[in-house]
């Protein structure tokens, strides 16, 4: 007997509905589970419940002994209030052990107590709907934050693109930024380039127009060089010609000179030859006379005429010059 109950005793303390060995472990319903919400009210043992129990009987029985039995025995010392329904129910019989025209033991009892039960139950249902709407605002909350978490991860994804997004625009500012100093010091060489080339164009035109100015300068030197040289040229051809007027009629005078002796001459020999020939003057083989007068006449005679033969050469030489000067000039 000490055995039995001290068995019964550790099934009750174990047990969650006041420690009966007729009501096996269920699972607590959890709100974060997935699986369905029950009654509370259909937590009542049945006989697949009292098969499914744990073995509690100190012997080897088919199906085993509920609190009816230790109830029976005198093991199980709870009231009724606390143990009604295992008291009365065998695990065999599907039928509710008290009523108010039930014969069960305890019937009187279970009359005053079955006001309390009925409490008790609606108690409990109104706190099962407290629950169930506790535990459907609980999932409603659950889904909403779910919801939220849903939508902060995905404005973290798009704070992460746009972030990313940001690096790249970042990235490609920095870029074109060093394009832009790249450009600017290219620009910066070439305007230094052009102000370099503006300066030696500047020089070179500077040296140009000194060119210039001093080709002009030579060139209205060279003006005046030619225009003294001309008047120079044509005071030289003046004086030239002057000269040749001169030459020319000294050249004349010379040969009139040598005519006007060439005439005086022949008339001398006239003379040496009437006096060589009329004085008895003995003439030679070619009529001359004997003393040769007229034969050196006749040589001056010759060297008057070769004279005028050799200044009007040298007349007509002058003259060839003097024209071809002119013709040159």
């Amino acid at each position: 007997m000490d055995q039995r109950h001290t068995q019964h005793n550790n099934s009750c303390a174990s047990s969650p509905k006041g420690g009966h060995p007729s009501y096996y472990q269920r699972p607590r319903c959890d709100s974060r589970s997935a699986s369905p919400k029950k009654d509370l009210r259909s937590d009542t043992p049945s006989l697949a419940d009292s098969k499914n129990a744990r073995v509690t009987k100190p012997k080897n029985f088919r199906t085993p002994l509920t609190c009816f039995f230790w109830h029976h025995t005198g093991d199980c010392k709870k009231p009724d209030n606390q143990c009604l329904y295992a008291h009365y129910h065998t695990g065999l019989v599907a039928e509710p052990p008290i009523s108010y025209q039930g014969k069960a033991m305890g019937g009187a009892t279970a009359k005053k107590v079955l006001g309390s039960i009925n409490q008790r139950e609606e108690e409990v249902a109104l706190r099962h709907r407290e629950i169930y709407d506790a535990e459907q605002r609980l999932d409603s909350a659950h889904a909403a934050l779910n919801e939220r978490e849903q939508a902060v991860y995905q404005r973290e994804q798009v704070v992460v693109e746009r972030e990313q997004a940001v690096v790249e625009r970042e990235q490609a500012v920095v870029e074109r930024e060093q394009a832009v100093v790249e450009r600017e010091q290219a620009v910066y060489q070439r305007e230094q380039a052009i102000y370099q080339s503006e300066q030696t164009f500047y020089q070179r035109e500077q040296a140009v127009i000194e060119r210039d100015t001093a080709v002009t300068a030579r060139e209205q030197a060279n003006h005046e060089r030619d225009t003294a040289f001309v008047a120079f040229e044509e005071g030289m051809l003046r004086k030239l010609e002057e000269d040749y007027h001169g030459v020319a009629a000294t050249v004349q005078q010379i040969r009139r000179a040598v005519s006007n002796a060439q005439r005086v001459l022949t008339r001398r020999r006239e003379q040496v030859l009437y006096h060589e020939n009329f004085s008895g003057s003995p003439q030679g083989a070619r009529g001359q006379g004997r003393y040769g007068g007229s034969i050196a006449i006749d040589g001056a005679i010759g060297a008057m005429g070769g004279l005028s033969q050799q200044l009007s050469e040298a007349e007509v030489q002058l003259t060839n010059q003097i024209h071809n000067a002119i013709r040159i000039e």
